[in-house]
């Protein structure tokens, strides 16, 4: 009888055990079509998917989901896996999350190289704000065999994030490639290309400036702006701000002179302040820096980007598409 209560509690600890596992993710796997790649995972339990679009320069994700529950996000987007290679990726990309959100030592941001179904990896965990309140970013880059993935996890910090770190950790083993069709992705390329405009590089003796990405977005009073980001480099001795764009370029809409716009205060866009921020540092020589201008639209038409002839003799305007 001792025998057969042993096994009954056994059983019903492994009940117990396997409720609890099964529990930690969903049971319905998301399907996820992107470029011309299609992908699958499964999401925490609770955490259910959004319409909200979250967009870093032209780069749209193509999955965002959240846990209401804890406030907690997922946002996952690709590009082609040619275009990132794999290379130092660990130790600049690691640099560059300490630049971004403004480590004093790189040792604060967490790095391993990991898999992912067989496919090379690495995860990077760090503190930062989204919507104006602490979470712990857990950023996910996996190559597989057609796609370069971004899954960006913004875990509420509170009492449960260690505990919800572990589950995203396995949401994120779930991740696979699961189909790729040629023929889309060279749609989505185009429809890209087109989105996105050519990049924009004026160069002097001074300085030189060059176009990464383009993005419209809310800002004071609702107004419509156009973000433009741009890398700026200092080739000079004297120290120099990137906000001498707005000294050397001027844009129009339908011939009118836009103005310089402005995010409202309490804008949730942290990392287009930061971009911003930078306008107004010290550049030394040999330096670059990441950047953003924003400009009030008029209405929805191009706009004409022209460069002065003092600084850039000869240099041709160009028109930017805004991206919907």
């Amino acid at each position: 009888m001792k025998k057969f209560f042993h096994v009954i509690c056994l059983l019903g600890l492994s009940i117990f055990l396997l409720i609890g596992c099964t529990q930690k993710l969903a049971k319905n796997k998301q399907q996820i079509e992107d470029k011309g790649i299609s992908y699958e995972f499964q999401l925490p339990a609770g955490w259910e998917t959004s319409k909200a679009g979250y967009n870093e320069y032209g780069l749209q994700a193509a999955f965002n989901a959240e846990d209401k529950k804890s406030n907690s996000y997922v946002f996952i987007s690709s590009v082609p896996v040619k275009d990132v290679p794999q290379k130092d990726f660990g130790k600049q990309t690691r640099e560059k999350l300490k630049k971004r959100y403004h480590y004093k030592d790189i040792e604060g941001i967490y790095m391993k190289k990991i898999t992912v179904n067989k496919a090379p990896a690495y995860k990077y965990t760090l503190n930062t704000t989204y919507k104006e309140k602490s979470v712990w970013a857990h950023l996910y880059y996996i190559w597989t065999k057609h796609g370069f993935v971004q899954l960006t996890y913004y875990s509420a910090d509170d009492n449960s994030y260690k505990k919800r770190s572990k589950i995203i950790d396995e949401s994120v083993a779930t991740f696979k490639e699961t189909g790729f069709d040629e023929g889309a992705a060279e749609v989505a390329k185009n429809e890209q290309r087109e989105e996105e405009g050519d990049v924009i590089s004026i160069i002097n003796h001074d300085i030189k400036m060059e176009t990464t990405g383009v993005r419209q977005v809310t800002g004071e009073n609702q107004k419509k702006l156009l973000a433009i980001r741009y890398t700026f480099t200092n080739l000079m001795d004297t120290p120099i701000q990137p906000v001498v764009w707005n000294d050397y370029v001027t844009a129009k809409q339908n011939g009118n002179i836009l103005s310089i716009g402005k995010l409202s205060a309490d804008s949730n866009l942290l990392d287009l302040k930061e971009l911003i921020n930078n306008q107004s540092k010290e550049v030394k020589r040999g330096e670059a820096i990441e950047t953003t201008v924003l400009y009030e639209l008029k209405d929805m038409s191009n706009i004409e980007l022209s460069f002065s002839q003092d600084a850039f003799p000869g240099e041709k305007a160009v028109e930017v598409v805004i991206p919907q």
